[in-house]
Order: C-alpha cells, then structure tokens, then sequence
C-alpha cells in the first residue's frame, strides 16, 4: 500500500501455504465421503459383497480341491463354497470358432472352484483412493500422474504385483499406439488431407448440402487419422463457409466436433479408446479386430448425422459471436507487416477483399488484412496482400496453400532440412553489423543459417539496435559465437517449421507414406501382421527412407496419454483383484437385467458415457471393460455362445459410448476446439448435445443388438 513499493509477482509461499493449497476443504471432503461410504460397507455390508471366484486346473479329486481352498488363508471353503466337476465341451466352445453343421471334438477337463474374499483393508483402501484420485482428475490433476501414482501404492502394498503395476507400458495396444501418432503425424505433414478435404467438400451453395458434405469426409477421416488434426484443419474451412452462407458459425462447428468422434469409434485405429477396448476385453470370449466396429460405427454415424440435422433448431450460440472477439485495436508497433501473393487456383481468387479479410482474419495470429491503394474489389490471381500478424500469425498463413510468402525463393535456399528449421524473434545488438543496411538475403543464409521475414513495427528491411526482427532458421546455426555477436536475445517461435511439400522429394515421400499406411490396414485387417509390430516395422522404414526423422518420431508420441491408459490398467487390476469391479458389474447386471439383454447394453452406455465427462475415454475404457466378462456371464449363465456374442455387443457399446460425449465441452478435445469459434457455453453442449446424445444411446443399443444377435456382425 505504501508508494514505491514493489509488488513480488510469485512470492515465495510457507509451507503451511503450501499444505492448505494441497489439502482444500473439497478434497477433504471427498476424501470423507469416500472413508464414510467404506466404514458402511464394512459395518452393514455382507462380507461376501466382493467376494471372486477362483478356478483351478490339475486337481485330481474333491479332497485335493479342498485342500487347495484351506491353504488359500482368504478362501471360503464350506460346503456351498467349494464346486468340484468334469466338464465336456466342444472343442470349438473354447476357441469361439464353432459353426453349425460342423462336427467337433469333445474335451473333458477338471474343475476346482471355490470363493475367495479379498482382505478387508484391501478394499477399503482401493475404494477409497479409486474415488478421491477420480475426483482429482475431474479436478484437473494430470490424469497419468494420479493413475500411476495410485498403482505404486497399490504395487508396495502387495493389492497388485509389481508387474500388473507396469504391465500397462508393455501392452501390445500401448506400443501400437505409441507408433501410431507419429505415422499419424507423417501422413498430415505429407498435405494429403488438406487436399482430401477439399476435394471431398467442394465448394456447396445450400447450408444443408455444408451441414452433410462436412459431416461425411469428417468421419471417413477421423476413423483412421487423428481426430484432433482434421478438426484443427477443418475449423478455418467451416468459419469461411459459413460467412458464404450466411450463418453463425456455431451451426456448423459443434456438428464438427461430433462428426469426428463418431468417426474415431468405426476402426481400431480411429481414436486411442478403440485400443484400449480390444486389450481390456476377455479375449478368451472375444478379441477385436479392425473393422468389427465399422458395421455398427457406419449405421450409427449416418443416422445420428440426419438426427444432428433435424436437431438444428436447437443448436444455438449463447456466447457473444466469435466476430466481436477479433475487433480488438491493432497496433501496429508490436506486429509484424508481411507480404503474401496469391497463387493461381487459390480459393480466394475471386472473392471480394472484405470476405477474404474476415476469412483469413480468423487464422491464429492474424490481426489484420491492409488494403492495397491500387486493389480492386475482387481479388485476382498473383495480386500481393500484406498482413499485420504476430510471431505465430506468418506460420498460420505459410499453411494456406492458395498463399505464397514473397521470401519464398529465399527460404527455398536453406535447404531441405526443414524438420530443423524455425522461426525466431531475435533482438539486434547495438554493435551488430547488420544495422542501418538493408538486410542481404545471400549474407543471412551464408553467415547465420536464416532468411529474414520481416522487422516488427516496419514497412522496411532496414534495422536498427534494438530492433525485433522475425527470421526462419536452421536450429544448428543458433547460439553459435557469430549469432550471439550480433543478436542479444532469441526467441523460437512454437510449432514454426515450415510444411514439407512442394518438393520433388516431398511427392515421393507423400507416396511412400500413403502407401505404406494403406499397405498396414492391409495387413493388420487380414492378420498376417500386429498391429504394435506392423506400425514399428512402419516407422523404421520412414527413418531409414528419410521421410521422417527419429527426433520427429519422439516429438509426436503423447506420453500422456499413453501413460493415463498405462496407469488405468493397474487401477483396473485393483479393481478386480479386491472384487470391487465384480461388485459394480454384478449390481448394473441385477438392476438392468428385467429389461433383458436391451436394458444391459443401456446402462453400460449410460455408465460409459457418464464416466467419459469427468475423466479420459481411454482410461474409462479401461476400467469398465475388465466388467464386460462378468456382466456377460451374469446374464448367460454357462453357455459360451451366449457369453461370447454378450460381451461383443457390450464392447461395441461400451467403445461407442465412450467415444462419443456430446453433452460436455470438457468430455473430449475437439469439443474445447470449437467452443471459441461458435461461441458456445456449457448450456449450448447440454441442448444441443444432450438431445443427441440421447438419440445416440437409442440407436447404438439398437444397432448393435440388431448386427450382433441376429448378423454376428
């Protein structure tokens, strides 16, 4: 309060400070709630609640069957307890492989059953910590952290081995999508969606013929590549094409966002849940394969594309437009002026410069298009346009393939490299000998590794002390002795390097990696190949063949997320080992099954789909598939074709579900993607979303009943 003092923006904190920042009163809360509700399963609850049942093979009599349960110190071993039977069955019963018509032979095997109640403590204490670490993540907490620290708790304190605690990381399903994202990333690097998408969207006339061409080359996409990069891509395309219609862009955005989860659930490939549901799942009862999804995906898709499209006088935008957000003051002494030319064939050949404006200014970092003098009212083909953009604003506009930089054939000349090239920010030092001369494009490139683009706050290349200026660069040139001499400060801008196309080189590489993931899809849908060994022989072959480097390869694979579905398999393995999942799963199959096989499958959507809003899709897969067993057994008793078509159509609805939150912008990526843009809030998803969301829930039970039962599909 006193004058001069000075504030301290992060001033050092006590440790009590720090205690009552870890500790809130909601947390502590939670962790009560979840103390009390174990204290009243122990007190009023049935001690046989969470009690498993462990089988036994090579027992050679009812004696030695009792005998293995009395050794086991947490076995029930009275006379109802303990089950001692030969089995004969088919042969073809226990590979999933029989047919009718088809003589098969019988198998006679042994039986030792008997139940086994886990430790008390046991139970309480994952229960406990299952809850409070969910509440984390809803909180915000990294999920991975929070999941890999509970398996470490549980690994010390013997709930699961020490293998179930990093058994997740050596999953085939893991490793495969390791490799995934950055083949993934290669093939989005090649430019081939960015033409896929056009030619697939053309250029509609009518809002309803946007709404469907959008929606379609949307879900074809997203069922094999990420969903997140089209939707990126897709978002500037769907803002221009609405200002042609003369629409919000709130009614095409959302549908957006939708289009691309419905499409990830159609393959094994189409998103990482997908993954996750084929390793979670029984495999004894079923293992899936690339498109056993895509029958049901296909129908569920198109059909919640006409209910979107009937829907859309509820989706509405409650937010202030999107437009109001961008008529900020541009001040021109923090941004940069670049030139641009507009190639032959561009889309925005023809348009007036007030449309091209408002389309290009919703490019991240573009503030402002400035009008040339001499320009007409339609732009033409090679008519130069100059931006006011930030550091970010040039990498946005480099991405637009009707745009060419004016430095073009200067940037051509670093070279081919351009994985290692950036943009910097850097800061002239006064004794630079670079001031008061314009900059010499040959003397940049030989001397410095770079290519000037602009100078912030400047119509010209002339620099002096002090100045920012904004140049492209190979990375191996920085820092260097002459680079410290005359620069005093360097910043790299994010995500700058350029595209890789254009090139002879580029061409063949886009052929080899297109060819390539056709040739994987290929193979892992026929099963001559894994998938987790098919992409690793993928990936060394873009490494050997220079089409992508290894520092690309490591820069692309999400550790997070992979780490989050690592961690929920050991929180799974709790789960079942304490008989908590066996618990869950035997309750939701009492209170669904008067409804029968229909009221099941609905309420394993339900609890999918609710658990998907607070918490990742992968990791909610991954808890609830290990269930899928023991609700199908629940339901079909003995019989393995039962149980076997049972846990199909579960899995298939569990993955939908899970990948499909439409009611939440917090529940998936894409849907936090649009909500700038369309100007929606929380209200908007619940209308919109929740409307749909329910329809979805009618249809996928539907489907996947109708396909598995009666077509086996």
């Amino acid at each position: 309060g006193e004058s001069g003092a000075v504030e301290v923006l992060h001033p050092e904190t006590t440790l009590v400070e720090d205690f009552r920042s870890a500790f809130t009163w909601t947390r502590l809360g939670v962790f009560w709630v979840a103390i009390l509700l174990s204290f009243a399963l122990a007190v009023f609850g049935d001690n046989k609640l969470f009690t498993m049942k462990q089988s036994l093979g090579n027992i050679a009599s009812m004696d030695a069957c009792e005998a293995a349960c009395h050794a086991n110190p947490t076995a029930q071993c009275g006379l109802n307890d303990i089950k001692f039977e030969k089995v004969e069955k088919k042969s073809c019963e226990l590979s999933g492989t029989c047919k009718e018509d088809v003589p098969s032979p019988t198998v006679e095997f042994v039986k030792c059953t008997f139940n086994v109640a886990p430790e008390a403590w046991k139970v309480d204490l994952v229960l406990v910590s299952a809850i409070v670490g969910i509440y984390l993540i809803v909180e915000g907490l990294p999920a991975e952290l929070i999941l890999f620290g509970l398996n470490c708790i549980y690994g010390i304190l013997g709930i699961i081995s020490v293998k179930q605690v990093w058994g997740g990381l050596a999953s085939g399903s893991v490793v495969g999508l390791a490799l995934l994202f950055p083949i993934a990333a290669a093939i989005e690097e090649t430019g081939v969606l960015d033409v896929a998408i056009g030619v697939m969207l053309g250029n509609p006339q009518s809002f309803i013929v946007a709404f469907f061409r959008m929606l379609i080359p949307v879900a074809l996409l997203s069922a094999f590549l990420s969903n997140t990069a089209i939707v990126t891509m897709m978002i500037p395309v769907i803002v221009s094409w609405s200002r042609t219609l003369g629409v919000h862009p709130g009614k095409l955005l959302m549908p957006l966002s939708f289009a691309a989860q419905l499409g990830g659930s159609c393959t094994l490939i189409g998103s990482s849940h997908c993954l996750v549901a084929r390793e979670s799942v029984d495999k004894t009862l079923y293992e899936m394969s690339f498109f056993d999804l895509s029958y049901s995906g296909t129908i569920l898709c198109l059909s919640t594309f006409v209910l979107m499209a009937l829907s859309l006088p509820f989706l509405a935008s409650s937010a202030a437009a999107a437009e109001t957000a961008l008529e900020d003051d541009v001040n021109q002494e923090h941004l940069y002026l670049v030139n641009f030319t507009l190639r032959r064939g561009s889309s925005y050949v023809g348009l007036t410069f007030e449309l091209a404006s408002i389309q290009l200014k919703r490019l991240p970092g573009v503030r402002e298009l400035v009008r040339s003098p001499a320009a007409g009212e339609v732009l033409k083909e090679d008519e130069e346009l100059k931006f006011l953009v930030d550091e970010t604003g040039v990498t946005s506009l480099r991405q637009i393939k009707g745009l060419s930089i004016s430095s073009e054939d200067a940037l051509w000349a670093l070279g081919m490299e351009r994985e290692r090239r950036h943009l910097y920010e850097v800061s002239l030092s006064s004794s630079s000998d670079l001031l008061e001369e314009p900059l010499d494009f040959d003397v940049m490139r030989q001397v410095f590794g770079a290519c000037p683009i602009a100078i912030r706050g400047k119509d010209s290349n002339i620099p002096r002390a002090g100045d920012i200026v904004l140049l492209e660069a190979d990375e191996r040139y920085v820092g260097t002795a002459m680079w410290q001499e005359e620069f005093s400060i360097t910043r790299i801008v994010p995500n700058s390097s350029p595209q890789r196309v254009g090139g002879v080189h580029d061409k063949l590489r886009c052929v080899l990696v297109c060819l390539g993931m056709a040739t994987l899809i290929s193979l892992v849908t026929l099963e001559v190949v894994d998938l987790s060994a098919g992409a690793g022989i993928f990936v060394l072959l873009l490494v050997l063949s220079n089409a992508y480097s290894m520092s690309s390869v490591y820069r692309n694979i999400k550790g997070p997320v992979l780490l989050t579905i690592a961690g929920a398999s050991g929180l799974s393995a709790a789960l079942q080992g304490t008989g908590i999942a066996m618990f869950a799963a035997k309750e939701l199959t009492k209170c669904a099954m008067p409804y029968g096989p229909i009221g099941i499958r609905a309420a394993v959507y339900f609890l999918s789909a609710f658990l998907t809003m607070f918490m990742n899709n992968s990791a909610t897969v991954a808890i609830i598939g290990p269930m899928l067993a023991t609700i199908a057994g629940s339901s079909c008793a003995a019989d393995i074709t039962c149980q076997q078509k049972s846990i199909k159509a579960l899995a298939h609805v569990m993955t939908f579900a899970a990948g499909t939150c439409l009611t939440s912008p917090l529940g998936y990526q894409t849907n936090l993607m649009v909500m700038k843009d369309g100007g929606y809030t929380f209200a908007d998803f619940a209308k919109y979303g929740g409307l749909v969301q329910v329809f979805h829930l009618i249809c996928c039970v539907l489907v996947v009943s109708l396909l598995v039962d009666m077509f086996d599909l």
